[in-house]
């Protein structure tokens, strides 16, 4: 009888283990399940945020040669969940760059002194989207479908235009608007090439920051979310 005692209390405890082990068991799931539909939240709502147009500040960047630029872009999102991989959110994207180059003449045949001049352009390259957690954006562009335009009539020449040079000025624009294009061109495929995603994205109203690198950005929207 006695021992038969001992043997109900024994299983008894282990039960009361078992259940307690359950119960703790359950309590996790139930606590990965509720932080998975967090996640999935935050994720659908920077994904609903993000489309439309954001425009950043001024940035600076060089061909490391002869040509010292500055951008402002414009980064256009779009929804459109076939782009990316199934169940994932994302869709196309567009930047669009506004362009300002400073660069000098010199040695050209022609000209009585070394000139400087500034020109002003137009950038864009495409690609994709896509929302990896809830403040990450992995970002893919697209090199082959970059695009840089210089306005020769734009070119404007910062010096003395004299009657012997403002001629051949007149003459080498063109050749110069696409020369400083190519320049620009071979620099911004380095710069776009490092984007590969946006970290620590916060949207609150018009404005939008992140981070690329350990660089801060701040672009502010320019039209309603799509």
């Amino acid at each position: 009888m006695k021992l038969i005692l001992t043997s109900i209390r024994l299983l008894c405890k282990t039960g009361i283990k078992i259940i307690s082990n359950m119960k703790g068991l359950i309590y996790g799931l139930t606590l990965l399940g509720t932080l998975s539909l967090v996640s999935c939240d935050e994720t659908a709502r920077l994904a609903k945020d993000l489309p439309g147009s954001w425009t950043g500040t001024p940035e600076n960047f060089t061909d490391n040669s002869y040509v010292t630029a500055t951008t402002i872009e414009t980064m256009d999102f779009s929804n459109n969940p076939e782009l990316v991989a199934k169940g994932s959110r994302g869709g196309a994207l567009i930047v669009v760059g506004m362009l300002s180059a400073n660069t000098q003449i010199v040695g050209e045949v022609g000209l009585v002194e070394p000139l400087g001049l500034t020109v002003s352009g137009r950038s864009t390259i495409n690609g994709t989207w896509t929302v990896i957690d809830d403040d990450e954006v992995a970002i893919s562009l697209d090199p082959s479908t970059l695009a840089v335009s210089v306005d020769p009539d734009a070119v404007v020449v910062n010096g003395v235009v004299t009657g012997m040079n403002g001629p051949r000025i007149d003459s080498i624009k063109p050749s110069v608007a696409v020369s400083i294009a190519q320049s620009l061109k071979m620099a911004l495929v380095n710069r776009y090439s490092s984007i590969r995603k946006l970290d620590d994205v916060k949207i609150k109203g018009p404005l939008m920051k992140f981070e690329i690198g350990h660089t801060d950005y701040v672009f502010t929207r320019q039209d309603a979310a799509q």
